[in-house]
């Protein structure tokens, strides 16, 4: 990303007036000049992963970049590579674009925004069971076959503290890179009958739930597990350690369009938990 950057010269012999009116007139053609081109904001994101990015741009995390390149007079492009650990270090790193539209609060190599929406982590079990799961204590769990995502995350330690890992009959990622709909196998694989439960983050989870045929309950676990250990994850916008400028941009950005963006989220059926809405101070406001 570039920035106008103004450069100071001696004017010799010229009067005071002469060299005012020539500094005037260069600062009126640079703003000028500045105000026709808008500046590009490159996002990296994932071509394939639904409901969050798709290269058709039809994921919400596009839909919000596309809000926030509004409010920032930018021109939205993209550099489409799978959310792997690979687009921090080889891409977002090496400036092949400015930020990634969705990465964890204590994600380490980045420099995170103020997180823009909560998401919790759910059970998933068809409507038509006789079943109300709700803790990872219901007794019920220990006569069902359970799916987790990821293996070795904050769910899957509950299960297994309470004895329940022989029940788990599949583990999922986040990410599939290039299949095709990476993160839906668990939500059909309940919708099918093939699994109990799932237990996945709910972004996904209740994005693919609307799309079955059949009714899923999709159940937020509680959101703490002894001791104090987080079932949900904080997501903001991710730049380039150091850039501290744009970091603060899109800060601004995410407060002063929150309402929209917290409309997006909704419209995708994407389960959260209250996030109260940041403020900005007179000044921030006009920048």
């Amino acid at each position: 990303m570039t920035y106008p950057r103004a450069t100071r010269r001696g004017f010799g012999g010229a009067s005071l007036l002469g060299a005012t009116a020539i500094a005037a007139a260069a600062l009126t053609t640079m703003v000028a000049s500045t105000s026709a081109q808008a500046w590009e904001l490159r996002v990296c994101a994932d071509p394939n992963s639904l409901p969050f990015s798709h290269r058709e741009e039809s994921g919400f995390e596009n839909r919000i970049a596309e809000i926030i390149a509004d409010d920032l007079d930018a021109t939205l492009t993209y550099e489409w590579y799978p959310q792997i650990a690979a687009m921090t270090s080889e891409r977002l790193r090496t400036g092949y674009c400015d930020l990634i539209m969705s990465t964890a609060g204590n994600q380490a190599g980045i420099l995170g925004t103020l997180s823009y929406y909560r998401a919790p982590f759910v059970f998933v079990y068809r409507a038509d069971e006789d079943y109300d799961i709700r803790t990872f204590d219901d007794a019920i769990l220990a006569e069902l076959s359970i799916g987790i995502q990821p293996a070795e995350g904050p769910a899957h330690r509950a299960l297994m503290v309470r004895g329940l890992g022989q029940n788990i009959d599949a583990e999922f990622g986040f990410l599939g890179g290039d299949s095709e709909d990476p993160l839906e196998p668990a939500i059909e694989a309940v919708a099918q009958g093939e699994l109990d439960v799932a237990i996945v983050w709910g972004p996904a989870a209740g994005y693919y739930a609307d799309q079955q045929d059949v009714e899923l309950v999709v159940q937020p676990v509680p959101p703490f597990e002894p001791p104090f250990i987080p079932l949900y994850l904080n997501i903001g916008i991710g730049t380039r350690l150091g850039d501290e400028s744009l970091r603060d941009l899109l800060d601004i950005a995410l407060v002063r369009r929150w309402d929209e963006i917290q409309a997006v989220i909704d419209s995708y059926g994407i389960p959260t938990m209250p996030l109260p809405k940041p403020t900005l101070t007179l000044e921030e406001t006009t920048q």
